[in-house]
């Protein structure tokens, strides 16, 4: 209740032509907590829904843009819109990482009984650089680690590129598990844009981005305005709900491209007890 404007304003742009220079295909609603911004996006799925739109609706229950794609096509997947060769790689992904696992651990009990599996060994910077965060190893270590030494980075790389190389059957699988997102990205919005042919709109919700954005912003920037992994397809909106800004490092040569929509607390009144006072 009470936010008819806003409602009305994504009505409104869900019915112009994608291709038209007034269409707007990202959303950011910001607010403090409890202002409603939940509200809104669920408000604004029903919208979507009635036009025939797909959604999808996130919340910080996503911590890497591989959990972001794999949620988003299991969802598309309850609406009859698989993404099969997402799944297919995301299937091998998975096994590619248990078998890494098992390589990794493997080879630092021979070097060394007794120690910590590799994954461990190295710092948690490190770590986070050469993409162990991305795999699940390193747990509660988020992708901006902090700044570590390039060298560090390089030799950390390295170790884990030739420990999976002895492992794991090809290039192609080293770089699937080296770097999930940018595998898996191409693959999924070649998908998503074949989903996305079957509906008018396709519509994908992420919420409580003040906790998701720092392991979300670079993947959606890039997804929504780069050319790194492929064109997300016109029909398909973004809509981002956080209680602050949206992060200047991301986003900043964007921002004008960016429809925001910021709540206030709207108060509701009971006129009837005002007249008792």
């Amino acid at each position: 209740m009470g936010r008819h404007s806003e409602v009305n304003a994504f009505r409104e742009n869900l019915a112009r032509d994608p291709e038209s220079d007034d269409y707007q295909f990202l959303f950011h609603v910001r607010g403090n907590a409890g202002v409603g911004k939940t509200s809104l996006l669920r408000q604004w799925e029903m919208v979507a829904r009635e036009q025939g739109a797909a959604t999808v609706y996130l919340d910080d229950g996503v911590h890497s843009a591989v959990e972001a794609m794999a949620q988003i096509a299991d969802r598309l997947g309850l609406q009859g819109l698989q993404l099969r060769g997402f799944d297919k790689l995301l299937a091998t992904l998975r096994q590619r990482e248990h078998e890494a696992q098992s390589a990794r651990d493997t080879q630092t009990t021979a070097e060394s009984p007794g120690t910590e599996p590799y994954a461990a060994s190295l710092p948690a910077s490190v770590a986070a650089h050469v993409g162990l965060v991305g795999l699940g190893m390193i747990p509660g270590v988020g992708a901006f680690a902090g700044a570590v030494e390039p060298q560090q980075v390089a030799q950390g790389a390295d170790r884990l590129r030739a420990a999976l190389g002895a492992r794991l059957r090809s290039h192609d699988d080293v770089r699937l598990v080296m770097d999930p997102v940018r595998s898996l990205t191409p693959v999924f919005l070649e998908d998503l844009a074949h989903a996305a042919r079957r509906r008018p709109r396709m519509v994908l919700f992420f919420d409580v981005y003040e906790r998701t954005g720092p392991v979300l912003d670079e993947w959606l920037r890039d997804i929504a305005f780069g050319d790194v992994h492929g064109a997300l397809p016109a029909n398909v909106q973004i809509v981002l709900s956080g209680q602050g800004r949206l992060a200047a490092r991301s986003w900043s040569d964007w921002l004008d491209l960016v429809t925001s929509a910021n709540l206030a607390q709207i108060w509701f009144v009971d006129r009837f007890a005002m007249e008792d006072c």
